[in-house]
């Protein structure tokens, strides 16, 4: 299950041509809908799922498939399904969950039915499988300068599915060593790679936070969450900016929202299925008593950052 996300449009015009991926390499053959086949209820709509995936839009992709009056394979609407997800949990920085769903993109590109090998070709699996390795890799590295950490993501940063997630990630590094110029460089590079990054444009709010640039802020943060309204962190940051503006209670709002959905993300994160010792420690970590603890001690946390931002 992905993170809740804002509605879909499949409203014609379709997708930019300028926006195919340069990693495909060959097009998905276009997959038009007789007008005489289409309910009345979806007239108008871009049901071109090939071409949605050309431009590499997922979650359209699989929106219109969904939608489609003809009957589409049960394996092609699978294959969309684990590429929107795989995508999504790349977004979240949740990279075992990734991991799973390019597992299941892989088994269900194998199935025989023709639309599946120009998926097959447009994707390229190994490449997918080299750049997500190179995240996870990354992740256990720990590398203290921007280079290396960019030589090591060479494979996410050549991937169009990756390359967001790959910038955002030196990005941040050069954040950490106070080169805000060469950040913000990257982070807008990671949301004009896939405009749905939202971590990456949440950073771009923080940056304009530091900088004292408060509606700014503001609506960067206010755009992540559009993009993605589960997403905890950018709640807080706008509680943050909404703070700094005087806006008290719609901080505390905006805080105690944060608080909640981070709360929720480590219980949907805690692993499930365990036996033994390992399933009775992540019970105890999901009591509602040691849930209220861990607020009460994020609470403190925001409270001891509104006075040092004053």
């Amino acid at each position: 299950m992905t993170e809740s996300k804002a509605a879909v449009s499949l409203s014609k015009p379709g997708p930019a041509p300028d926006s195919t991926p340069p990693d495909a390499e060959l097009p998905i053959p276009a997959s038009p809908v007789p007008e005489s086949s289409v309910p009345p209820h979806l007239e108008g709509l871009n049901l071109d799922w090939a071409g949605y995936v050309a431009a590499g839009e997922y979650r359209r992709a699989l929106a219109a498939a969904r939608l489609s009056p003809t009957p589409l394979p049960g394996s092609l609407v699978s294959a969309l399904e684990s590429l929107h997800d795989f995508q999504e949990h790349v977004r979240a920085h949740k990279y075992p969950q990734a991991r799973r769903s390019l597992t299941r993109l892989s088994e269900d590109l194998s199935e025989p039915d023709p639309p599946l090998a120009a998926l097959r070709r447009s994707l390229q699996v190994p490449t997918l499988d080299a750049a997500l390795g190179s995240l996870e890799a990354s992740e256990t590295a720990r590398h203290v300068e921007p280079d290396a950490l960019r030589a090591a993501l060479a494979p996410a940063l050549d991937t169009t599915l990756t390359r967001a997630e790959a910038l955002n990630a030196v990005g941040v590094l050069h954040a950490i060593h106070e080169e805000n110029g060469q950040a913000r460089q990257l982070f807008e590079q990671a949301a004009e790679a896939d405009p749905g990054h939202y971590r990456a444009i949440s950073n771009i709010g923080n940056l304009e936070l530091q900088a004292g640039h408060l509606k700014e802020a503001e609506a960067a943060q206010r755009r992540a969450i559009a993009l993605s309204p589960d997403f905890a962190g950018a709640h807080h940051n706008l509680g943050v900016a909404l703070r700094r503006q005087g806006r008290v209670n719609d901080s505390v709002k905006a805080i105690r929202k944060g608080q909640r959905l981070a709360i929720r993300r480590m219980r949907d994160d805690t692993p499930r299925g365990l036996g033994g010792a390992a399933g009775s420690k992540a019970a105890t970590w999901l009591k509602p008593s040691t849930l209220r603890i861990i607020g009460l001690v994020v609470a403190v946390l925001v409270f001891y950052f509104f006075l040092k931002g004053r």
